[in-house]
């Protein structure tokens, strides 16, 4: 889909068309579809939470990410209100350096504006029990 095209769809085609492209790991289309000031918000008790902004920090996110966990992510479920669309998945993440799994829900809540994806949230259903696959003190093992 090019730019042009992506602007005629509607916010709930751009996340699919996202989703698409990241499961296929398309990471060249999938930025192709972020605002160049594309806003990403994960949950600051994760250790690669906080803010990132712009395409260098999207990038920065997913390289903090890979250094505690991969994952697993189930084809996602997607809904829309105006510019406003709510993806819901379950992943499964794996400790890079214990090698003990979690699977969570993940909720995005993502703005579209203009055709394309301004800002993502992340809210991970239980921070805690991906916290407890890292091999951190007190970390309990997840089941």
């Amino acid at each position: 889909m090019s730019a042009e095209e992506a602007e005629e769809k509607d916010p709930v085609a751009i996340v699919e068309e996202l989703a698409r492209r990241f499961l296929a790991a398309d990471a060249a289309g999938a930025f192709a579809l972020f605002d160049p000031e594309i806003r990403m918000q994960q949950p600051a008790s994760l250790p690669h939470g906080g803010w990132y902004e712009g395409h260098a920090g999207a990038r920065r996110m997913g390289v903090e990410f890979g250094r505690y966990w991969t994952r697993v992510i189930s084809p996602p479920r997607i809904s829309g209100c105006g510019d406003l669309v709510v993806q819901l998945t379950t992943q499964t993440w794996t400790a890079t350096s214990t090698g003990r799994s979690a699977t969570v829900d993940v909720v995005e809540l993502i703005t579209v504006t203009a055709g394309l994806v301004r800002e993502i949230r992340v809210f991970q259903q239980d921070t805690h029990l991906l916290l407890g696959t890292l091999d951190r003190p007190g970390a309990s093992g997840a089941r």
